[in-house]
């Protein structure tokens, strides 16, 4: 299992250069609106193969689920799609004027992982070592060095 993740992150890895590529000739917010196309394309091309080849009716299911979200958990996904689509215009905007695409990746993935170790402790009471916590400040440490000029 971990094979396939390792090889699902470098070919994610190299999503910031194949953005920075595309922004060369479009606009941020032309990017995003060509963005979500594709994906609301492959999204609706896996809705029909589950429809129509998987014998066991999942979709049934799902949409049984989907009717019994709370208002709050209806909330929560209006705010992740809402990050979703903000984090993205920013981002593009961020490849296109700005830093590198390997700084810009980097800068998100360190205040990514300590926003959540940050949700972790403040909200889930979560305990972290001496160590994990060293290396966060020489994670933050590494990107303050890597982003000056």
């Amino acid at each position: 299992m971990y094979n396939y993740m390792f090889g699902l992150s470098i070919m994610k890895s190299f999503t910031p250069y194949f953005r920075k590529h595309v922004l060369t000739t479009l606009n941020s917010h032309d990017m995003l609106f060509i963005n979500t196309f594709f994906i609301s394309s492959i999204v609706f091309a896996f809705f029909l193969y589950k429809l129509l080849f998987d014998k066991s009716k999942p979709l049934i299911e799902t949409f049984k689920n989907y009717r019994s979200l709370s208002l709050t958990q209806l909330v929560a996904l209006f705010v992740m799609g809402f990050l979703a689509v903000g984090s993205s215009i920013f981002i593009y905007e961020f490849d296109k004027n700005y830093n590198t695409p390997l700084i810009n990746s980097m800068f998100m993935r360190a205040s990514s992982t300590i926003s959540l170790i940050l949700v972790g402790v403040f909200l889930f009471e979560e305990k972290y070592s001496w160590k994990q916590i060293a290396g966060i400040f020489l994670t933050i440490f590494g990107i303050l060095l890597l982003s000056q000029n």
